[in-house]
């Protein structure tokens, strides 16, 4: 795909919330379920904090406490916080 091809293929949400996968597939964690154009797909939690972390970072949503970050990545096994080079 080209770049402004993916950039107007967003997904969205097929179902209202998402769904907590407790059947041993994906470790009891909260999945949502997308599509777009062409796929049918789903997004972790896990996935959708690292994009809220990367967003933070980038300055285009307003920071979070650490102390918000620090159980967030506890409960979910996020590892820590990565560093960036210009901080």
């Amino acid at each position: 795909m080209q770049h402004d091809e993916i950039i107007e293929n967003r997904a969205e949400l097929t179902q209202p919330g998402g769904r907590l996968m407790e059947n041993g597939c994906c470790d009891g964690e909260l999945v949502f379920a997308l599509k777009d154009h062409h796929h049918q797909f789903s997004l972790g939690l896990k996935t959708v904090l690292h994009c809220l972390a990367f967003a933070q970072d980038e300055g285009v949503v307003p920071a979070l406490p650490e102390d918000w970050w620090v159980a967030v990545r506890g409960r979910y096994s996020l590892g820590p916080r990565p560093v960036r080079e210009d901080d």
